[in-house]
């Protein structure tokens, strides 16, 4: 997988950072700006075809979102994890609908978990998950989970707490014998 890597500095990409997780496991990460050519060269030159998973995730201290775009060989299960930074204000990131047509279901589902807008990426701005929402994204870290809740779904009266043991174990009929 080494090799790969090396291929692409060679073809002028900036791989800025490389960590082997175990070994058929490595990231990458790269700038925001290279992320589509540098994706496209792993498909069209590299046995990294397949798309298999694609994230996002909050750096609010760094006011950045991380994409995590995972790619497999599926001849040798080999994982490469190409890693790249956006602005969290902007939030904006290339489509990749046209290289993998599943991107579109990842991208709009990150479009409404955390507001990242993937422009010509079909479906932008039809509701998915989060029908008639009106907050602020949920999975940004800086969404208050606890005052939604306390604003949004009206308190209920509480359970009575059992134990599970002695409740299955009285509806079996057990005597509890090795523990009394």
């Amino acid at each position: 997988m080494k090799t790969h890597i090396e291929t692409l500095k060679r073809h002028q990409f900036e791989v800025l950072w490389t960590h082997q997780q175990r070994a058929n496991l490595i990231q990458i990460g790269i700038k925001a700006e290279q992320t589509l050519p540098v994706l496209t060269y792993l498909k069209t030159h590299t046995p990294f075809v397949q798309l298999t998973h694609y994230s996002a995730v909050d750096w609010i201290e760094d006011n950045e979102f991380q994409l995590t775009y995972t790619l497999t060989n599926p001849q040798t299960y080999e994982i490469l994890m190409v890693c790249a930074r956006i602005d969290r204000e902007a939030a904006t990131a290339d489509s990749l609908h046209k290289l993998w047509p599943q991107a579109v279901t990842y991208e709009h589902e990150m479009g409404e978990m955390f507001g990242l807008k993937f422009p010509g990426s079909p479906r932008v701005g039809e509701p998915f998950n989060l029908e008639g929402w009106r907050d602020m994204p949920p999975m940004r870290r800086d969404f208050d989970t606890v005052k939604f809740v306390r604003d949004s779904i009206p308190e209920r009266p509480g359970r009575q707490a059992i134990n599970t043991r002695d409740y299955i174990g009285a509806e079996a009929g057990e005597k509890r014998l090795l523990h009394d």
